[in-house]
């Protein structure tokens, strides 16, 4: 599975057709295929790679599989879940491998499903308002700016959040701007200042704030236990197929 962010890409798959990949859009590479990619040589593009290995896949599975259409436009669940796969790789807490089977499964089931029911999961608006959120969440936005992108009035839009979501579209930026700083925090090593900013806040009294709020621990207690849990004598086991998220 494929996501591009920034920029595009071809893929030819042997024997079969080409198709393009946009800036916005995710990709899905099946098994038992041979497929080229190129990248355009004007600009560069920024993708995130989920591989995997399927696992008992039937005959019939696998041509459920094939009959999908490749490409999808990214909605923030996919953009999230994706987000998700990587910071688990990063920080090393991939509980054996378990946690990130478990993230790439949820994100295939997640771009399957969005489209068989597309757009019945959540108003289009919201995913524009999500979209755009996740998209800019270093960035100085608010609700009129989150409104302006889902083409909807401020009031409208809290409406909408409060309806499907059971919250509103700033505590939902706020939540995932907590989410990122610790993300950052767990898997680099940027000084927390740097943190702060790159999680859209302005002053890093306000961030460690919103992470012992989250977590329980000041930004550099839990950036000290995700180091020791990461440096932890690893436990030896049995073999686990696991899927491997690659961001670039």
């Amino acid at each position: 599975m494929v996501l591009v962010h920034v920029g595009g890409m071809t893929v030819h798959i042997a024997g079969g057709r080409s198709y393009d990949v946009s800036a916005g859009q995710m990709c899905i590479l099946l098994p038992g295929h041979t497929e080229t990619i190129r990248f355009p040589t004007d600009v560069v593009t920024s993708q995130t790679v989920i591989r995997g290995d399927p696992d008992g896949l039937t005959p019939e599975m696998s041509a459920w599989l094939e009959a999908l259409r490749p490409t999808r436009n990214l909605s923030a669940a996919l953009t999230y879940l994706s987000r998700e796969a990587v910071a688990t790789v990063q920080t090393r807490l991939t509980a054996k491998g378990a946690l990130v089977d478990a993230l790439g499964t949820a994100l295939l089931w997640r771009f399957i499903a969005e489209f068989e029911n597309y757009p019945a999961a959540l108003p289009e608006r919201i995913e524009e308002a999500r979209l755009f959120i996740h998209q800019h969440l270093e960035d100085d936005v608010g609700l009129n700016d989150i409104a302006r992108a889902a083409h909807v009035t401020p009031a409208h839009l809290i409406r909408l959040f409060r309806e499907h979501i059971g919250t509103t579209p700033t505590k939902y930026l706020w939540d995932r701007r907590v989410t990122l700083g610790m993300e950052l925090l767990t898997s680099s090593g940027m000084p927390i200042s740097i943190v702060a900013l790159r999680s859209g806040f302005k002053t890093s009294f306000h961030f460690a704030r919103k992470i012992k709020e989250a977590s329980g621990l000041s930004p550099t207690q839990l950036r000290e236990a995700a180091w020791s849990a990461s440096h932890a004598p690893a436990v030896q086991s049995g073999p686990i197929p696991h899927s491997e998220p690659v961001s670039g």
